[in-house]
Formats: structure tokens, C-alpha cells, sequence
């Protein structure tokens, strides 16, 4: 059978990886579809992407421009050059019928070269501010699919989609293995594959009342895993067994399942949340582009879909009072976890599935 190919990049980071990661899975099930996808060659691309068979990975070069930053952004403007001239012998060779997006720096040099060939282009943002990549992608994209409903985005564009985030198997179906329950309350500290270092040193001046009260599970990132195994050794022997801290948490589906609370940055994780109905504590990166992170805790805090707190007015006390209010409250925990749930549309993984499809049938 002669296969039609499809182009999926995603590149770089956990927020731009794992959607593409959760498509390929699906595309790559239909006989008649080569899925490549693309990416930059970093350590996240090559942890998820190798777990996919029948797909191919390909990596090009791409520059990521900085604010103000003159040397940087000429270094990227070259890197951006190279990835577009590379991007044009992929499509020579591969022929794709449509390239998929999930826009940051690095699909710009396969966007624009797509553009040049009249490959259709389709594209995703996550957050509740369209990015600076898919602002220009979207000019002359198909369409933008959104995770967040088209009202709340200020931006002229006619071709944006609501088609909610993109999500895994696991978060969709929902499945479980040998579902925990802890003797104590257990709340789920993340931020994100890289840890959050401002989170993690919160967390490490109140853990000894934490650990006391709560069964605290926390990814805290390469950087900062010894500072917390360290901590973990001064708490008292009888409450040490309730801290939980590991540098990268492999079966977070799992974890998030079994949290009564879970306390994160305000990333595209935050659907994950919410396909199990969780409460959570919002505590955006306050140097995030755009600053969609706050952008994207807004939207929530407006439905009373999270608890927002500002990363500036972190106290152990604050930390601690606003965990307690919650895990203490059955009605709060469950009116927070269920806002979630219906704040936001769950699903965008079948619509995007099926808008590609129809290309690869033309």
C-alpha cells in the first residue's frame, strides 16, 4: 500500500512533545499514514518519541528568540535558516499531504517552508494567550486550534478553533491500575519535567507540617532532588514515610488519579487536572512568555476552578493555611475539582485526529 505522510512537530519541551507524542500514537494505528514527526533533538523528544513504532523522528536546527537579547536573536535568526533549509529537504522527500503544528520557535522553519510548497498547515495553542509562533503561523494556518474558548483570545484571526487541549490515552479513558488510597490525605507537588525551584523551596520550609498532615508527593526536578532527599532525612522518623520526593515522576497519570489535591504551575498540565476532576493550587511562572501562565490561571480563578497564589507572596504560612482549607473542606475540594472538570472542553485530540484525516484522504 502506497502510504500518504504526515508531518507532526513538537519540539523542545513536555508541553510541546507530549500532545504530538499523543496524536502519533493514534495516526500511527491507520495502515494507510507514515507519521513523521520533528522535533529539536532534545532529552523530552527523544524519551517520548522513542516509544513510538512504526513513526519516524526526524530533528532539524531551530533558534529561539529573546527579548532584547541582540546576539542571541541573530544566533536564532541562523539556526532558524539552517532548520528552513533542512525543513525543504523533508518535504521534498516526503511529500506530506499536511503538516501539524504544536507551535513554539521550532516549528517556524517548517511552517514557513510548508507555506513556500502550499503543504495545508494545521495548528494548536495551549495556553489562553496565542504564542508568538502561532501569531505568525495563524496568518496563513488552516486552522488554529485552541484549548481555551475562542471569546476569551483578543486576536483578529477568523480561523480559530475550539477544540480543547490534547491529551493521552491514560487521561482520556482514564486508565488505572491499582489505584491508591493513602491513610492520609496525599497532595501532588509539580512543576513540570524540570521541577520548579521557587515551589520546591515553599515547600521544603513547611514540610515538616506538611508531611505531619498530608502525604506529600513531590517532583522536584534534577536540580533539586538532593535538597529534598535531604530534608526528608532530617524529618522525624514517624512523618518522614509521608514525603515522597522524586527528580521526574514516569506514571504522572497514575499520581494525579490517586492526588486529593494537587499544587502546580499554570501549564498546559492543567487539563490533565482536569480530566480527573482535581483540585489545584495555581502558582503561575511569573517570567513566563506573555505571561500566559498567569493568563491561564485567570480563566480558572474567574470559573472558581483553582486557587490561584502568586509566587512573590509565597510564606510557609499561606502555603499551608491554603492546602488546609482545602483538604479540610469536603465541599470545597469537590467544588473546586468539579469547576475544573466543566471549565474547560476535554476531547481535542478527536477533532484534530479527524480534521488531519481528511487531508490524508484528499
Amino acid at each position: 500500500m502506497n502510504k500518504k505522510t504526515i508531518f507532526l512537530v513538537g519540539a523542545d519541551t513536555g508541553g510541546h512533545v507530549v500532545p504530538v507524542f499523543a496524536l502519533a500514537q493514534e495516526l500511527s494505528k491507520q495502515d494507510n499514514i507514515r507519521v513523521v514527526v520533528i522535533g529539536v533533538g532534545s532529552a523530552i523528544e527523544k524519551k517520548f518519541y522513542s516509544k513510538l513504532s512504526n513513526v519516524e523522528y526526524k530533528i532539524i536546527t531551530a533558534g529561539k528568540f529573546q527579548f532584547k537579547n541582540v546576539w542571541n536573536n541573530f544566533v536564532a535568526v541562523l539556526k532558524s535558516g539552517i532548520g528552513f533549509f533542512q525543513s525543504i529537504g523533508l518535504i521534498i522527500k516526503y511529500q506530506p499531504k499536511v503538516i501539524f503544528l504544536k507551535g513554539n520557535y521550532a516549528t517556524v522553519p517548517v511552517a514557513y517552508t510548508a507555506r513556500l510548497f502550499g503543504v495545508p498547515i494545521l495548528a494548536h495553542e495551549s495556553d489562553a494567550i496565542i504564542g508568538k509562533s502561532n501569531r505568525l503561523i495563524t496568518k496563513f494556518a488552516k486552522k488554529l486550534f485552541v484549548s481555551y474558548p475562542i471569546e476569551i483570545f483578543n486576536h483578529p484571526s477568523k480561523n480559530l478553533v475550539y477544540s480543547g487541549p490534547i491529551l493521552r490515552p491514560e487521561y482520556t479513558e482514564k486508565i488505572i491500575q491499582n489505584h491508591k488510597k493513602y491513610d492520609k490525605p496525599a497532595i501532588l507537588v509539580l512543576g513540570g519535567s524540570q521541577g520548579a525551584h521557587a515551589i520546591n523551596e515553599i515547600i521544603f520550609t513547611t514540610l515538616k507540617e506538611l508531611a505531619s498532615s498530608f502525604r506529600v508527593i513531590h517532583q522536584t526536578g534534577i536540580i533539586d532532588i538532593a535538597a529534598a532527599e535531604s530534608k526528608k532525612k532530617e524529618l522525624p522518623k514517624e512523618i518522614a514515610e509521608n514525603y515522597l520526593p522524586s527528580a521526574f515522576i514516569e506514571n504522572d497519570f497514575q499520581k494525579i488519579s490517586e492526588a486529593d489535591l494537587i499544587i502546580s504551575r499554570a501549564s498546559s498540565s492543567i487539563f490533565e487536572f482536569a480530566a480527573f476532576a482535581k483540585p489545584v493550587i495555581l502558582i503561575p511562572y511569573p517570567y513566563a512568555s506573555l505571561d500566559h501562565q498567569l493568563a491561564n490561571a485567570k480563566y480558572f480563578s474567574n470559573h472558581n476552578a483553582a486557587t490561584v497564589l502568586v509566587e512573590n507572596d509565597l510564606s510557609p504560612a499561606i502555603i499551608y493555611s491554603t492546602i488546609s482549607k482545602i483538604l479540610f473542606s469536603d465541599k470545597r475540594k469537590k467544588e473546586l475539582g468539579e469547576n475544573l472538570a466543566k471549565s474547560i472542553k476535554l476531547g481535542g485530540e478527536k477533532i484534530i485526529i479527524n480534521e488531519l484525516s481528511k487531508y490524508m484522504r484528499k
